[in-house]
Parts: C-alpha cells; sequence; structure tokens
C-alpha cells in the first residue's frame, strides 16, 4: 500500500475533523446571537474564514474528482441541510415573536446559508459533468 496515501489520508481526516469542530462553533455562536438578542455576537471575521475554508474544501474535493483521486465523497448534503434548516427556523421564529421581543434575525446567517448553497450547487453540477465524461 502507498504510504503517501495513508499520509495524505490521515491528513485529510483531520482536516475534516476541525472543518467539522468550526462549523459547530460558528453555527453555535450564530444560534447564541438571536437567541440571547444581540449580546453575543458572531464575529463577521469568522464567517468569512468559513467561507474561505468551505470553498478551499469544495475546489480541492472537485480537483481530486477531475484526477480520478478521490477515493472517499463527503456528503454536503448534510452542511446544505444544517444551514438551511437553521435559516428556516430562525426565520420563523422572528416571524412569531419578531422585533417585538427584540429578536433580529443575524447578519450573517444568509451570507453562510447563501454561500453554502452556491457552493454546493456548482459542486454538484462538476459532479454531474464529470460523471458524465466518465460514462
Amino acid at each position: 500500500m502507498d504510504t503517501r496515501y495513508l499520509k495524505s489520508n490521515k491528513k485529510q481526516s483531520i482536516f475534516l475533523l476541525l472543518f467539522d469542530a468550526y462549523t459547530l462553533v460558528v453555527w453555535l455562536l450564530l444560534l447564541a446571537e438571536f437567541f440571547t438578542r444581540n449580546k453575543v455576537f458572531l464575529p463577521t471575521i469568522l464567517t468569512s474564514i468559513y467561507i474561505i475554508i468551505l470553498t478551499f474544501y469544495a475546489s480541492d474535493k472537485e480537483i481530486r474528482r477531475w484526477r480520478h483521486r478521490l477515493k472517499r465523497a463527503r456528503r454536503g448534503e448534510v452542511f446544505v441541510l444544517l444551514w438551511v434548516l437553521t435559516l428556516i427556523a430562525i426565520v420563523t421564529f422572528y416571524l412569531y415573536y419578531g422585533e417585538k421581543s427584540g429578536y433580529a434575525i443575524p447578519g450573517d446567517l444568509l451570507t453562510i446559508t447563501g454561500s453554502v448553497m452556491v457552493i454546493y450547487i456548482i459542486t454538484d453540477i462538476l459532479k454531474e459533468e464529470f460523471q458524465k465524461k466518465k460514462r
């Protein structure tokens, strides 16, 4: 077995674990921002870093797919679902309780959700093109 593959796979696993942890931190801070009525807030720099890391990961994954080096694909639907359901839940809660209770929809929620959806759609289109080319 190629030891370069094992080292690369281990690095990738560590990166994915760190990305999952970072996603959890960003998500929890965003929820805290909403439910504490902006007493706790998600700094925009963390949102920007999140989107940059997500874009890097998705790009790297597509490059590996096209080079036929993608061994284990991860499901991006989980991230899309997390952010879309969060957006729906917060908007629904806001519509029922709204500004009269001091709630405000976090500004970065739409930025993150939109970015995650765009990145997912682009990579899904690229995956379909790769499948067509493969046939």
